[in-house]
């Protein structure tokens, strides 16, 4: 809920997950909008708007933890390809959160939806070639593929419509 460039860093202390501040401007201990709206919501759900304990040690915290996986074009710059294939481990494809490579500053589950769904329409049908590049190979423009047997009705307005 905030614009701010900035990060967190987590590691392991003595078996616990901990947070500190990373990289750029550091990390607001308040954010006067987010303790409005939760004020706001409660008072309509009549209950009572609350912190994470760690807000009274003034210790970062995230229920989005993000990124890791860099998408490249070659396994010395990142972990996947634009394809979101694992450099090294063909077959193997990483389709979360660890592939967005910044903070996106809101709920990142759309953008994590939309990302996996692109990802797996390359996917070729059983039995037909793969219509992506190479592992490795340079990134080019493909079209979705499309599948052979779709779960959801062509009538449908979530259908799967793709170009001629």
């Amino acid at each position: 809920m905030q614009s701010l460039d900035n990060s967190l860093t987590s590691y392991l202390e003595r078996g616990l997950l901990r947070t500190g501040q990373g990289t750029g401007q550091p990390n607001p201990d308040w954010i006067p909008l987010a303790h409005a709206i939760a004020g706001e919501y409660a008072a309509k759900a009549d209950a009572d708007p609350g912190n994470i304990v760690t807000d009274v040690f003034n210790i970062p915290a995230t229920a989005h933890y993000i990124g890791g996986c860099t998408i490249a074009e070659s396994p010395e710059a990142g972990v996947v390809d634009p394809y979101q294939r694992i450099f090294g481990h063909p077959g193997l494809h990483i389709a979360d959160g660890s592939a967005i490579t910044a903070n996106l500053g809101v709920n990142p589950s759309l953008t994590i939806t939309a990302r996996a769904e692109r990802a797996m329409a390359f996917w070729p049908n059983k039995g037909e070639a793969d219509p992506r590049p190479a592992l490795g190979s340079p990134y080019r423009r493909i079209l979705p593929v499309s599948p052979q047997r779709p779960v959801v009705p062509a009538t449908a307005p979530g259908a799967l419509r793709l170009p001629a």
